[in-house]
């Protein structure tokens, strides 16, 4: 297929080199820039031809544009060609740069195909129906998060097992489209890669899902050396709580190679506990903690309960749906000067109270910029009794209120929390602040939702309002645990050419005015 990517008044086609097996047809009004010259700094990375083409047009243009994707872009988007301004294009192609040297996230979980089927409420028994909205497309907690991950600017690999099937090639082509790095992948031929049935109520806001698992992962699948090349040169691993089997070998070689370890706990699972027990960083749904402490009272007993269990964790985040988050940090109780005994119940009340009253600057899009996060000084929390006050010390409670979106904005809520536990990976592995993290968290699953799906949604970095990073403007690798990025040899200055100095000295001139020294400087860049 042909797959033309125009910028601004340049348009950009596939040389032979890609293998376009016909002659496309050029418009007669836009000079050409031959992607010839592009391709070098991509060569020597072995990456696919859809990363060779974000070189030139930015990080989401691995493949042509479907109609499904056409609502979630800024420019205009004409039979797969997509028009921005020369600005715009210089900004995608730094971000593409910067992602050669960004943190290395990896990820030990689930991926699978999707079949989503949007209804206008849910069927009672027996009942036939016809769906709105019918979608097929990658998912899997781990696959979802680490979309997220990868758009948002880092680079994940993925460790997962699927089988040789067309599910399990069309699983590692989009999250491939995606920049995830899909070499760990284990293939086991002759079986079925996992799957799931997806039911969208439009009325409930709800989603069903009827999910089909893939082949069993055993830990002699994965040998000492495996997992060492799987985390070498990582900033952050992550587990989305499910294959917790060879999940615990590879976090045992994570925590003594000091890479940060964050477990996501969904529901109750074989061997989670355990796996929840190694993690530095612990992510959970609104039902788990509950779920896990079924003799608590209420969420608040719960969560105390369960994060004085986790003695390794440095945080416990829950999600709380459409109220937003709340964090519990343990804090030194020597650097504290002032240490107040409360329940979880009456902080957490306080700062969503103070979290409203709150007013934030108009959003010119669809998607309001998310409140700021309130914090708490340190305390101790008596919600679970004295032995798990103890047990857990001090701690400061974060709250993140969640984006209020009008009714009519929210398509699917399917993959909310993946793009939330996708942006704390982001935040952990840059070294943000876990608040603003949160509240990247926040404004990226309510981009989410205005999709259906758990990843058309997903916005890519330079879609991120600057503020919501909170001045985190490149990311921070963490030297502890990450290889220092390569350092690359200046190359010498090269003597102007014929065309180069009529260029400069304004002799030849591009059709549009101004463009003639923007394209010299592309050019020039990837010779």
């Amino acid at each position: 297929m042909l797959r033309r990517y125009a910028l601004s008044n340049v348009s950009i086609e596939p040389s032979s080199a890609l293998d376009v097996k016909r002659t496309p047809r050029l418009r007669s009004d836009r000079p050409v820039v031959s992607m010839q010259s592009l391709r070098a700094p991509t060569l020597a990375l072995g990456v696919s031809e859809g990363a060779k083409r974000r070189a030139v047009a930015g990080t989401r243009l691995a493949r042509p544009v479907s109609l499904r994707h056409r609502h979630r872009r800024g420019a205009l988007i004409r039979d797969n060609a997509f028009v921005a301004d020369a600005d715009q294009a210089q900004r995608w192609i730094d971000a593409w740069k910067a992602r050669l040297n960004a943190p290395r996230v990896v990820g030990v979980g689930s991926a699978g195909v999707d079949y989503l089927a949007s209804i206008a409420a849910f069927p009672k028994p027996d009942q036939k129906l016809r769906t709105d909205a019918f979608e097929t497309q990658g998912g899997g907690n781990c696959g979802n998060a680490l979309t997220a991950v990868a758009r948002l600017g880092l680079r994940p690999s993925i460790l997962t097992k699927l089988s040789d099937d067309g599910a399990g090639k069309a699983i590692l082509d989009e999250l491939r489209d995606d920049g995830v790095d899909t070499a760990h992948v284990v293939i086991e031929p002759g079986k079925s890669s996992p799957f799931t049935y997806i039911i969208v109520d439009r009325e409930g806001s709800t989603r069903t899902c009827i999910h089909t698992p893939g082949p069993e992962f055993a830990p002699k699948e994965m040998p000492a050396a495996a997992i060492d090349r799987l985390l070498d040169g990582a900033s952050l691993c992550y587990f989305d709580g499910r294959l917790t089997e060879v999940a615990i070998e590879v976090a045992k070689v994570a925590k003594a190679r000091g890479v940060p370890v964050l477990v996501e706990g969904e529901r109750l699972r074989d061997n989670l506990p355990t796996l929840l027990a190694m993690g530095d960083y612990v992510c959970t749904s609104a039902n788990y903690p509950q779920d896990s402490n079924p003799d608590a009272e209420n969420f608040e007993d719960a969560m105390v309960a369960m994060a004085s269990k986790l003695t390794d964790a440095k945080a416990i985040v829950t999600t709380l749906g459409s109220r937003g988050a709340v964090c519990l940090r343990r804090v030194d109780a020597k650097e504290s000067k002032e240490v107040k005994t409360e329940s979880l119940a009456d902080v957490i009340a306080r700062l969503e109270k103070d979290a409203s009253s709150v007013v934030m600057p108009p959003s010119f899009g669809f998607v309001p910029i998310p409140a700021w996060p309130t914090v708490s000084g340190p305390v101790t929390l008596t919600d679970a009794g004295d032995d798990a006050m103890k047990a857990l010390g001090p701690v400061e409670v974060t709250f993140a209120p969640a984006v209020k979106l009008q009714k009519s904005a929210v398509v699917d809520t399917t993959g909310a929390g993946d793009s939330f536990i996708g942006s704390m990976c982001y935040g952990v592995a840059t070294g943000m602040e876990l608040k603003d993290a949160m509240r990247l968290g926040a404004y990226v699953a309510a981009r989410k939702c205005g999709a259906l799906g758990a990843r058309p949604g997903l916005p890519d970095m330079t879609e991120v309002p600057a503020t919501v990073f909170q001045g985190k403007d490149e990311p921070k690798v963490n030297k502890t645990t990450s290889k220092p990025p390569a350092t690359r040899k200046a190359k010498a200055p090269r003597e102007m050419s014929d065309l180069d100095k009529e260029f400069a000295d304004g002799t030849r001139k591009s059709v549009v005015p101004g463009l003639s020294k923007w394209m010299l400087k592309l050019g020039r860049r990837y010779q």
